[in-house]
């Protein structure tokens, strides 16, 4: 018998927008570059965005009335943030500023997804510590039970008049905003600081933590006066740079399991490995008994004939994409 759980819940799932043209504007202070009109969200809904900064300039991401990204370099650029039910435009602003002139931006889209097992802090601005917890349960009660999720941290940053910076472990800057995460700081897995004051910074955080516990998430601010917008999804199934281990497996020995990997936001390297690191460890090759790799659609299978389902893990990465479905053929 084949159970699966389709864990990202594509019937939920919408683009939005997508507005391949490019726009310009050519002005020394903040302003409206694209206003991309409004959605509307029925229920409080990850959000996904991606698009192409084609010149040197200094731009901003706006959700209603809060900012979700800044930039000043060329380049692709993606990100998600969980937003609450409403209506809401969607505004690219620009100046011409972080060392550049005239902005261009091109290749717009934003849309929804939906997991299974979220937990969520809407996008607002920062006012007090942040507490979430995954719930532990069994995915479709066939499987095993939840041991880690992702905690995807996304923060925008300004101090009027100055230039803000993201502060990892042991950095000292003037305007320099941390993360704690169970009162530990912690480094940024991206960061983007501002160019010359142009209240552009941005940066997010992907970590693995437990599931079933809270988890406590806390910004510090050299600066009273610098400004805070931040968003938290915590889920099993979105990637991290860093490996996690999203379940504990627990079915019939000479099952097969089926695990699918997707882009999110980002389409990168993703990858799935079933085995356990050595006491003395000599790389992937000889730490896991299967692994699959590759960018786009990834599916990875395999059959526990000989290697014993209670003494292997699934370790799964990939900053930018996501598991979408979990399988099991139980024999």
């Amino acid at each position: 018998m084949v159970y699966t759980e389709e864990v990202r819940q594509l019937a939920s799932e919408e683009n939005l927008i997508n507005d391949s043209a490019a726009y310009t504007r050519d002005n020394a202070a903040w302003g409206t570059l694209k206003n991309y009109g409004n959605i509307t969200l029925s229920e409080d809904s990850l959000v996904v965005f991606k698009f192409t900064i084609n010149t040197t300039s200094a731009y901003r991401l706006k959700i209603g009335s809060y900012y979700v990204y800044g930039c000043f370099t060329t380049g692709y650029k993606t990100g998600i943030a969980f937003v609450a039910a409403g209506t809401y435009a969607i505004l690219m602003e620009q100046k011409n500023g972080g060392g550049g002139g005239s902005g261009s931006v091109s290749a717009f889209q934003l849309g929804k997804a939906k997991f299974s097992d979220v937990a969520k802090s809407n996008l607002a601005a920062y006012a007090a510590e942040i507490d979430l917890t995954v719930a532990q349960r069994s995915p479709a009660s066939f499987f095993g039970t939840l041991k880690n999720a992702v905690f995807a941290v996304l923060v925008w940053a300004k101090t009027p008049g100055a230039v803000t910076s993201f502060e990892n472990v042991g950095d000292a800057y003037t305007n320099g905003v941390q993360l704690s995460v169970d009162g530990v700081q912690v480094d940024w897995t991206t960061r983007i600081h501002d160019a010359t004051s142009d209240e552009t910074a941005c940066a997010n955080f992907y970590g693995s933590l437990s599931v079933g516990s809270a988890h406590t998430f806390t910004i510090g601010k050299d600066n009273a006066n610098t400004v805070v917008h931040i968003s938290i999804v915590a889920c099993p199934w979105l990637l991290a740079t860093v490996d996690n281990e999203p379940i504990t497996l627990d079915f019939a020995q000479g099952s097969t399991l089926y695990v699918t990997l997707e882009p999110l936001d980002k389409d990168p390297t993703k990858n799935s490995k079933i085995g356990k690191v050595r006491a003395v460890s000599y790389g992937d090759a000889t730490d896991f008994y299967s692994t699959a790799s590759g960018t786009g659609i990834l599916s990875h299978t395999y059959t526990f004939e000989i290697v014993a389902v209670s003494d292997v893990s699934v370790f799964v990465n990939g900053f930018g994409g996501c598991i979408s479905l979990v399988g099991v053929d139980e024999r």
